[in-house]
């Protein structure tokens, strides 16, 4: 049975949730630590866009501003999310493990798929996974990740209930994902851009698409009971032990410096050219140790 390290944190900034999501992707990347299950929440609350998203799709400033919204970019992919009342979870773990060695991007997805429908089923959801389920088209063309499942992301009663980014970088695969408790439909689509003339129909789209799990059991679950069953989840599927872990004093300094470098900069989160980003990327890596 492998060991993997599980770290649950209480609401954080959106600059550092990202920054310690990479943190310990660096540090399993470099050998420095065995594979990480991450749990955590945002305050305040985050609008994230996918590494590639151009600011001006599916984001709008003004309404993030006027409710408190922080923008952040993630390292994955994918579109806009607003993170607000929700858990997330985020994974790390090496391509080489027995779970995914020789598998593609699509399996990798189902695996950990199965990990998350697991946790919902023991917290009294009953879901499954999207399979097959061709992505609708976005009539309002706007960037909104929750609009519709994609293949091997997770509903309930035929609804969206779990929305997944994932990144590899040197054989080591992140994936976190946003887990909604409740949510206010309205701030949602103001936050993402959705002008007032497409909100009437997306609101109704977006109710028939999407929910969470308040929703679900028609009740307000209890957070560490939610965190339990979702770790009990990825301990069945992958075969592990989870330990209770803290960050090491060399992940807490990289995080503070992806924070001050990166997440926290407008230069990473507003930027639009995509060489530009990738040169970024790569810079906090040279000297995490640096200033903090």
């Amino acid at each position: 049975m492998d060991r993997f390290r599980l770290i649950i944190d209480g609401p954080l900034t959106p600059a550092g949730n990202m920054a310690r999501d990479e943190a310990l992707l660096r540090r399993v990347i470099a050998k420095g630590s065995v594979p990480c299950l991450r749990f955590y929440q945002w305050k305040p609350a985050g609008l994230s866009i996918g590494r590639f998203q151009s600011v001006g799709k599916g984001v709008d400033l003004e309404a993030c501003s006027r409710y408190g919204v922080r923008l952040v970019r993630r390292l994955t992919g994918g579109e806009a999310v607003l993170h607000d009342d929700e858990i997330t979870y985020s994974i790390i773990v090496p391509l080489t493990h027995p779970s995914f060695e020789g598998r593609g991007v699509v399996d990798t997805y189902r695996t950990i798929s199965r990990a998350l429908v697991k946790g919902l089923v023991l917290t009294g959801v009953d879901s499954s996974m999207a399979g097959g389920a061709k992505t609708r088209p976005d009539p309002a063309g706007q960037g909104v990740c929750f609009y519709t499942p994609t293949i091997y992301e997770i509903v309930a009663c035929g609804k969206k209930i779990i929305g997944s980014a994932q990144t590899r970088e040197k054989l080591v695969i992140l994936q976190h994902g946003s887990i909604p408790i409740d949510w206010d439909i309205n701030k949602q689509l103001e936050v993402m851009g959705v002008g007032p003339e497409n909100r009437d129909a997306f609101r109704e789209l977006f109710k028939c698409r999407a929910t969470t799990i308040s929703e679900q059991l028609g009740r307000r679950p209890d957070i560490d009971q939610l965190v339990g069953n979702f770790s009990r989840g990825f301990e069945e599927v992958f075969d592990m032990e989870l330990e209770n872990s803290d960050y090491t004093v060399q992940e807490s300094k990289m995080a503070r410096w992806l924070v001050e470098r990166k997440y926290g900069n407008d230069e990473w989160n507003l930027r639009l050219d995509r060489e530009d980003m990738a040169r970024s990327v790569n810079a906090p890596c040279s000297n995490p140790s640096g200033t903090v």
